[in-house]
């Protein structure tokens, strides 16, 4: 009963539930009450006994391992709204009461909120920007009515921690998402180092990337390279949104080319609104796609090239892309300077706004309603938030 008047909290705090707990419960109270607490306690008498104890915790850790490694052990769903998880606790605590069956099951009904909750996507022939808050590194969330991309995955923090899984997979998760395609613009660490976790959360997710052939992620999902579209590369459509890959050619993999360099640049428009997508690219890689596709970089919101390095935004750039918002992605404080003060006055003197992940938290821009960010550190500012200054 406990743990079914707890599920919608679980549901609501958490975003997932373990549907293998109760069962997992039923046998590891009972061993550890029952065997591992009085041989851990005997062994003080008699020293083997603590052997028998660890053998004991062992053989419980297999059964768990066992239950978690089954398909259905957890249950994710989308975070619901708050007036929907009110609505599923307050079934759970109906079903849980000591009542009449006739007014417990009125609990059901209002628990259907929880689990059917389905977060709003963009219409048909709109898409949607979620610029994620992952520090220094780029991880860009595009949907669509019913698509989804990631064009990139944020940075590596440690050997057990990284952007995926801490930032994207719980956000995914909120969002209920479904990738569709996972873009990895190049192989700096800032920008795959939450691939491990996104590709294994998502394992219907097609790779698109310019790493390397030999590239340790190529062992968990085969990369098909991404080429510019004048080159036979990629180009499709969702829900009457076109994306088109303008960098790098075919060509460039057979050059000695650095990896920003390498970097997959993604247009995605809608026939109305334009996005640009475009990695770590320098100056030399923004003055090719001025000179081959300058019909089609003009764009309302960019992804600052390189972090706003110095070696980026060229004023050439800016001057063909021409975008309203520009967004930076990069670490608070950045010990790389990023963004440099001369590359945010080329932003300014053009007009563009500039909003960056250390001010804005996460950004999400729309496609139909072109004009305005949502920044998130403004939308749902907490007293525990650092003011940046």
């Amino acid at each position: 009963m406990v743990t079914l008047a707890l599920t919608p909290l679980t549901l609501l705090l958490f975003g997932q539930v373990s549907v293998v707990g109760l069962l997992a419960n039923a046998v590891a109270i009972p061993w550890v009450t029952l065997v591992v607490t009085p041989l851990s306690m005997l062994g003080v008498l008699l020293a083997p006994l603590w052997d028998a104890a660890a053998w004991a915790v062992t053989a419980l850790g297999w059964y768990l391992r066992l239950l978690a490694q089954l398909p259905f052990a957890t249950v994710y769903i989308a975070a619901p709204a708050i007036w929907a998880g009110a609505a599923g606790v307050l079934g759970g605590l109906l079903l849980a009461m000591r009542l009449p069956w006739s007014l417990r099951l009125l609990g059901l009904p209002l628990m259907l909120p929880v689990l059917l909750w389905q977060p709003q996507r963009p219409p048909a022939g709109q898409f949607e920007l979620l610029a994620a808050d992952v520090g220094q590194g780029n991880a860009v969330i595009v949907r669509t009515a019913k698509h989804t991309l990631v064009y990139d995955t944020g940075p590596r923090f440690s050997q057990e921690s990284d952007a995926g899984q801490r930032v994207l997979v719980p956000l995914l998760r909120a969002l209920g998402e479904r990738v569709d395609t996972v873009m990895l613009s190049h192989r700096d660490s800032d920008h795959i180092g939450g691939a491990p976790a996104v590709l294994a959360m998502q394992p219907q997710a097609n790779l698109l990337s310019s790493i390397e052939a030999d590239h340790p992620l190529q062992a968990l999902r085969p990369a098909t390279r991404c080429i510019s579209a004048r080159d036979g590369g990629q180009r499709w459509v969702w829900d009457s949104v076109r994306f088109e890959v303008l960098h790098p050619g075919a060509d460039d993999y057979e050059a000695p080319n650095k990896p920003n360099a390498m970097s997959c640049v993604l247009r995605i428009s809608n026939g109305a609104q334009t996005a640009l997508l475009v990695g770590d690219i320098e100056q030399p890689q923004e003055a090719r796609l001025v000179a081959d596709a300058a019909n089609l970089i003009k764009a309302d919101v960019l992804l600052v090239p390189h972090h706003g390095s110095r070696t980026s935004s060229s004023a050439m750039f800016l001057d063909a892309v021409q975008p309203r918002f520009a967004l930076v992605q990069a670490g608070y404080r950045s010990r790389f300077g990023h963004p440099a003060a001369p590359v945010l006055a080329r932003y300014q003197e053009r007009g563009i706004g500039v909003l960056d992940s250390a001010h804005c938290g996460a950004a999400l821009w729309a496609s139909a309603r072109p004009d305005e960010v949502t920044c998130q550190r403004a939308a749902a500012l907490r007293y525990w938030h650092h003011r940046v200054p």
